[in-house]
């Protein structure tokens, strides 16, 4: 595992460029303010990819804002599996991106958290934010700051995905807050137990190569014992088996394996067959606009 680079996330929560990015974005109203700061753009967030803490999208997700944390360390429910595999530990983005994470965090502090991410929301026409590609809710006063966000946004959406279960059991999400929970090897049977009490979103897992009865049995037990839909991700960090697996191929074997259950099944697209990127698919959040 790539220990420096949670390493670098708690160096980078403690230093003096995180803490003023984060005392920046709070101080300042509009894109001015934040160009007048002595940091520079991409890293303030000024330009056509940034607004603030927030980044305009990405590769998978096309043209949506997007705000993370620093992984695993923000993450209460992270789990061996996570530690493993997890892509945002084993990315290589640039140390702008590491830093913004840091200073996110440090910004989600704030008791006015809530005041300060509208005044930014404000300035943007997206309808849609996605919440943490890297990072998780780490706490419940943290996740009911975003419900107040969300609360005050009803014309938007903002859905994440999540393994922290027991702070959302806890907290009465508005139905523009899409909470989706993240499965895996080690935190299926929890994740059953959430979706049954909550009864919203898609359980989403992710499928590794090489470890397909493993992870057919997962999907088996969670299809059978909720109504869920699972949303299917492939396992794509840089150690994870190179295998070349088309979606039809996919589906053969998910027939093979779950027969009728298999039809409550999603392959994520773009990662499947390398599009539609995740503004045009929607399936995450399109029941919600």
């Amino acid at each position: 595992m790539r220990l420096w680079r949670l390493e670098e996330a708690e160096r980078l929560v403690n230093s003096e460029l995180a803490q003023g990015l984060a005392e920046t974005w709070a101080s300042c109203a509009d894109e001015k303010c934040l160009a007048d700061s002595p940091y520079d753009p991409a890293l303030v967030g000024v330009g056509r990819w940034w607004l603030s803490p927030f980044t305009i999208g990405n590769r998978k997700l096309g043209e949506i804002p997007f705000y993370s944390l620093p992984p695993v360390a923000t993450c209460p429910g992270a789990t061996p599996f996570c530690i493993r595999w997890c892509y945002a530990v084993y990315e290589i983005a640039n140390w702008r991106a590491h830093v913004r994470e840091a200073a996110s965090y440090l910004l989600s502090l704030r008791d006015d958290f809530p005041d300060i991410v509208q005044r930014f929301l404000r300035r943007l026409p997206h309808r849609t934010v996605r919440l943490h590609v890297s990072g998780d809710f780490y706490s419940v006063e943290y996740l009911e700051k975003w419900a107040e966000v969300a609360r005050r946004e009803p014309s938007r959406v903002f859905y994440t995905y999540t393994k922290s279960f027991g702070l959302v059991r806890r907290v009465e999400a508005p139905r523009n807050l899409v909470i989706h929970l993240s499965a895996d090897p080690h935190n299926y049977l929890e994740a059953v137990e959430t979706w049954r009490g909550l009864r919203r979103g898609l359980v989403t897992y992710v499928y590794t190569p090489g470890a397909e009865r493993r992870d057919f049995e997962v999907l088996r037990y969670i299809l059978e014992n909720t109504e869920a839909r699972i949303l299917l991700f492939l396992n794509h960090v840089q150690h994870a088996p190179r295998l070349r697996i088309s979606a039809a191929h996919m589906w053969r074997r998910l027939k093979e394996a779950l027969g009728p259950l298999a039809g409550r099944v999603v392959l994520d697209p773009e990662e499947f067959a390398g599009a539609p990127q995740c503004s045009l698919c929607q399936l995450c959040y399109r029941a919600y606009i």
